[in-house]
């Protein structure tokens, strides 16, 4: 068992096939699938059907080694570089979209200036996708909403941000200072799919009034809802990072006075090592939080002051 085994592995799992596979890791495929073969030849057992091109379960859990091997390998090269005074490496961070729009500009920028050998690949994903990637190594760390259920995540807050109804100025809500989740029957909305963490707590609280959520659309992504909303497609309620600066004066967002805020934070794997990329990762993402210089997007609450 080498680590080409391992790596061909996982680009298998992560690109969705022996073709793609062999384009990203710079090689041909015959390589990749040479070295797959010898890997289930090692463990004993088939790791891909190769009729459907799927994982079988034992590839899921060989995969699943797999990354957290790779992982610290390439850790051990990072902890090196940073003992020494010049962090080299790279950082695998995933991001819901919303946060992402706003935050990744300034950690890049911040990174650049602070860690100019630090290489930044970033994911964007719902909590529950990026939840479970931290969980099984796919990403080193994600900002997430605060997850439930997975004892496998540890969680830290960084910010609260408040949920807002999005409409267009000509709207009979625009004027409204706030609105109650009952001032919204009837109203049709541009919300996620059921089964979703953001519509299950729409729908469940919707219940506790006594109302309904009433679709126009069912849309798979906030920042999708988002950039409908703000074309004047419908209406929607998001998370008030949602708007740009730039087109805060084209749409009313109006508070919702029974939706509690979502809480925000940085999710890692319970029990793992942080790397050094990881570890500066998180302490430029508070630095940039607690800077007073960084201009904060509305409705958003720091949990921690700023200096």
């Amino acid at each position: 068992m080498d680590i080409r085994q391992l790596k061909s592995l996982v680009a298998v799992l992560d690109y969705g096939g022996f073709s793609a596979a062999a384009a990203a890791l710079g090689t041909v495929q015959s390589n990749v699938s040479t070295h797959v073969s010898k890997l289930e030849a090692e463990v004993g057992s088939v790791l891909f059907d190769r009729r459907t091109g799927n994982p079988t379960a034992e590839g899921l859990i060989v995969a699943a080694r797999s990354r957290r091997l790779l992982s610290e390998l390439e850790a051990i090269k990072s902890d090196i570089s940073a003992a020494r005074g010049d962090l080299r490496g790279r950082v695998r961070v995933g991001m819901i979209g919303t946060t992402a729009r706003w935050l990744i500009p300034l950690l890049v920028t911040r990174a650049q200036r602070v860690h100019p050998n630090l290489g930044l690949e970033i994911s964007e994903g719902t909590s529950s996708v990026l939840q479970s990637w931290v969980s099984v190594g796919r990403v080193d760390l994600a900002l997430i909403n605060r997850p439930i259920g997975m004892d496998e995540v540890d969680f830290s807050p960084l910010f609260t941000e408040a949920l807002v109804l999005l409409v267009k100025r000509n709207h009979r809500l625009a004027t409204a200072h706030s609105v109650s989740i009952r001032d919204l029957a009837g109203i049709e909305l541009l919300v996620p799919p059921k089964g979703t963490g953001f519509r299950d707590e729409l729908d469940a609280v919707a219940a506790t009034c006594g109302v309904r959520i009433t679709p126009k659309a069912e849309v798979d992504g906030l920042r999708l809802i988002a950039a409908l909303a703000l074309d004047g497609f419908g209406p929607a309620i998001l998370p008030s990072s949602a708007i740009p600066h730039y087109l805060q004066d084209k749409i009313s967002a109006i508070a919702i006075s029974d939706l509690a805020p979502r809480q925000i934070g940085v999710a890692r794997r319970t029990k793992a090592l942080d790397s050094s990329t990881a570890k500066a990762t998180i302490q430029m993402l508070d630095d940039i939080l607690a800077d007073t210089d960084t201009a904060i997007p509305n409705g958003i609450v720091l949990t921690r002051s700023r200096r």
